[in-house]
């Protein structure tokens, strides 16, 4: 007898391993849903295995949809296997087995007086079906897998990360005991996932909605599962071929330990009967039984089988509930208020609006993933029938212009999966300027005012952000007498992709005064590269003609295509495209001019901000500034620029081209780009001007930068400083006396106190480990070395200050002591 309980036991413990090893593997897919999506992982694999989410899709697209393979493995095991899935891998019947826990107590001294029929889930399916026939998707708001993803990614995940923000970050501020609160929270933000802290509208009514659904659990064990889940009708009616059929033997005692303890109820008053398509293999029945009377088998006695009572009458009543409600979905009282006009931003990819509502399962997993947390679920702004679809809200978060994510994720192809190139030529909406809250156009309506005494309305924050390569926002500008300006903005609605990223930034309090409105279905603009190359690469400069169309490398692949081997550094900032194309002089002979004419390269480089443009720059250049674009340097006859995001490189290739001729061609290309005015990165400001040598400061973020700039007899093999692209970082050189040595000052500007303090500790340590002497002022830590150079270095806050190089004690800790008068 002992042999047989420890082996009922085995099955009973067999599927509470597989249970929570699910849970587990759901929570963890959830919680690293980017890096997953990132790496093209199949981390939406628990919403395609609902066979209810698949009916709906495939239903509304009236196709087969092959990412919902899944799904089919489920209702294919569920025939052999019965109702399984609700008790071995369903993360909300998980989810409800914990918190019906909890209620134990309170659910013995309940009344039991609610309904508890099983047959609502069998109409509640057939509604969804019906409304499926008039092409209107209510599956995914009764949907398990839909609801377990949404409550866990837009309401508990939010919390948790709130809560665990609030409480260490109150203790990290004491004294001593702050710096280990502080790294406890990095450290949970690592395993959390947990960047930056996500916001999503509406999270307390799904909260609200999710703590309705577990508070049946006072009454009855698995209220959800047992008379509303929908998905759980499916199963049932699947699981009639079941080999597994709960059969109890004569050695019965009736003593009810079984219908106690069975958490769907299916098990009859008597202990033996069992309802149909209600068992969900879950094994508790056959631990508990002190008699091992229960087995499964694949026949069971027929006395033994209870069916659930369907009534044909309340079917028909069902059909016509879904034939009058189902119209009623299309209702859209917003619209109505707003004459027609309701303006959503669908993410990117998105269907025609009726198929995306017909194809999308409300999973949330879009918003989820969505890197700068502007995808939010829809209310009542889309009708009935869109709620809780996403939509862009640019005032919370734009649309990142390299990021495809939202696309790989969806499971029910409502959105389009699409390449980062076909993304960028996707237009969700078009911004619109509101001339009466626009800064410049306010001032402009103003002229007669500021002609008598000026003041400045220029903005261009919207401008500056625009992500299209050419730029959809540009400057109609009015020059007064005196040579003032105003700079209108205007948008170029032919290549603006409707991102955003200009309603976010814009500095007008409330409402923006650039907003993005969505357009349905959405559209391409005009090919991102031809604009390009029309703009940029023109067949004709002066006397200099273009020989071949230009060759674009965009992203990190091609640029490896490119400079293979000489890629990294450029990657370390944020790459995007570089482009090249040749360039020869006019001569009336065109084979002499092939084989022997003046022939010159131009490159120019696009990154995502234009403080990394100007980091390559600074990294790149050499020679003299001729006041050109934001930045230049000429060198005998090889010109480096840069403007705005781009890095601009002309470099003579064949024949005797002159400094003047380079001069000229870099003018001509500054002139084709947007106006733009930019200032140099906020670290640089930090610099001590004195003694500095002008046009020495290299702008980075990686240690790639670093390591081939000669700072140390040493070389240093770890990252001891933690650079990474999130820090900013500057390396400048100092004359401090004629006819010495240059000192080198490198400033390192930290997301955190915590990460410039470890960096710090570092810096001290290694310099311990190979410096001969240490000395002490202040706040200033200086170390001589082998070769008697001195280096010093300052942490003040989060920016961490170092000497190098220096001859001198008092000149490596001079440098070090303006830093921190400065800060």
């Amino acid at each position: 007898m002992q042999d047989k309980c420890n082996k009922n036991d085995w099955f009973y413990y067999t599927r509470k391993v597989v249970q929570y090893l699910s849970f587990s593997i759901f929570i963890y897919l959830l919680l690293f849903l980017d890096p997953l999506t990132e790496r093209d992982a199949p981390a939406n694999i628990f919403l395609r295995m609902s066979p209810l989410s698949a009916i709906g899709a495939m239903m509304a697209a009236k196709a087969f949809i092959l990412k919902y393979w899944p799904a089919f493995i489920v209702l294919l095991l569920t025939i052999p296997f019965g109702r399984f899935f609700c008790a071995w891998v369903c993360p909300l019947g998980t989810t409800i087995d914990i918190t019906d826990r909890l209620f134990a107590g309170l659910r013995r001294k309940s009344q039991k007086n609610i309904y508890d029929g099983r047959r609502l889930k069998y109409y509640l399916l057939a509604f969804l079906l019906i409304s499926l026939l008039f092409n209107k998707q209510c599956a995914g708001w009764f949907d398990p897998l839909s609801i377990a993803t949404n409550v866990y990614s837009i309401s508990i995940h939010p919390y948790v990360i709130q809560v665990v923000n609030g409480f260490f970050g109150y203790f990290s501020v004491i004294p001593v005991i702050g710096y280990f609160f502080a790294l406890i929270q990095n450290f949970i933000h690592e395993i959390l996932f947990a960047y930056h802290t996500p916001f999503f509208r509406a999270h307390g009514i799904l909260l609200f909605v999710f703590v309705l659904l577990i508070t049946f659990g006072m009454v009855f064990r698995r209220y959800w599962c047992r008379n509303i889940c929908p998905m759980g009708a499916v199963l049932a009616l699947f699981s009639d071929w079941s080999l597994f059929k709960r059969n109890v033997s004569s050695s019965c005692t009736n003593c009810g330990l079984c219908v106690e303890n069975c958490g769907m109820g299916a098990i009859g008053s008597d202990g033996k009967g069992t309802k149909d398509g209600e068992c969900i293999l879950c094994m508790t029945c056959q631990k508990v039984c002190p008699e091992n009377s229960i087995t499964f088998s694949s026949r069971q006695p027929t006395e033994q089988r209870q069916a659930v009572d369907l009534s044909k009458r309340a079917f028909l009543f069902t059909g016509l509930t879904s034939a009058l409600i189902t119209p009623l979905l299309k209702l859209n009282y917003v619209k109505a208020a707003n004459k027609g006009k309701a303006s959503i931003i669908r993410p990117p990819g998105a269907m025609d609006e009726e198929k995306f509502l017909a194809l999308c399962v409300r999973c949330g997993e879009c918003m989820k993933v969505c890197k700068t947390n502007g995808l939010h679920p829809t209310l009542l702004e889309g009708g009935i029938e869109g709620l809780w679809t996403p939509k862009l809200i640019p005032r919370i978060g734009y649309c990142d212009y390299g990021c495809v994510l939202c696309t790989r994720v969806c499971p029910s192809g409502a959105l389009t999966r699409l390449p980062l190139e076909e993304k960028r030529e996707i237009a969700l909406g078009k911004a619109r300027i509101d001339h009466n809250r626009c800064i410049p156009w306010v001032g402009y309506s103003r002229l007669p005012e500021l002609e008598k005494k000026w003041q400045d309305f220029n903005c261009g924050v919207c401008e500056e952000v625009c992500p299209v390569p050419t730029k959809a926002i540009h400057f109609n500008t009015y020059v007064d007498a005196q040579q003032r300006e105003i700079r209108r903005p205007f948008v170029r609605e032919d290549v603006c992709v409707g991102c955003g990223f200009c309603e976010k930034v814009c500095p007008v309090l409330g409402t923006s005064a650039i907003v993005v409105e969505g357009i349905q279905p959405q559209t391409r603009i005009k090919q991102q590269k031809d604009s390009f190359i029309t703009n940029f690469f023109p067949e004709t400069i002066g006397e200099w003609e273009r020989v071949a169309s230009p060759n674009i490398y965009e992203g990190k692949d091609k640029l490896y295509e490119y400079i293979d081997g000489g890629a990294e550094p450029y990657l370390s900032y944020s790459f995007i495209r570089v482009s090249n194309a040749e360039y020869l002089q006019n001569t009336d002979n065109v084979e002499q001019l092939k084989e022997a004419g003046e022939r010159i390269l131009i490159e120019i480089w696009e990154f995502g901000c234009p403080e990394d443009a100007f980091g390559v720059f600074s990294k790149d250049r050499t020679g003299v500034d001729i006041k050109l674009g934001n930045g230049s340097a000429l060198f005998n006859n090889y010109l480096y620029l840069w403007n705005d995001i781009y890095f601009i490189k002309i470099e003579p290739r064949q024949g005797d081209v002159l400094a003047e001729e380079v001069t000229f061609i870099g003018k001509s290309l500054i002139n084709l780009m947007p106006y733009k005015k930019v200032s140099l990165p906020d670290i640089l400001s930090y610099l001590p001007q004195q003694n500095l040598v002008q046009e020495s400061p290299i702008f980075f973020h990686k240690k790639i930068i670093l390591d081939n700039i000669y700072i140390s007899d040493s070389f240093i093999e770890e990252n001891i400083f933690h650079l990474s692209e999130k820090t900013d970082a500057v390396i400048a050189e100092y004359r401090l006396a004629t006819g010495t040595k240059s000192v080198k000052l490198m400033l390192i500007k930290y997301l955190d106190n915590e990460t410039a303090k470890l960096a710090f500790d570092g810096v001290v340590k290694l310099w311990h480990s190979i410096g001969e002497k240490e000395f002490i002022s202040g706040t200033i830590h200086t170390f001589k070395d082998k070769t008697s150079n001195y280096i010093s270095c300052l942490l003040i806050k989060n920016i961490l200050g170092i000497t190098f190089l220096s001859t001198n004690r008092d000149n490596s800790e001079m440098l070090l002591k303006f830093i921190e008068e400065k800060l």
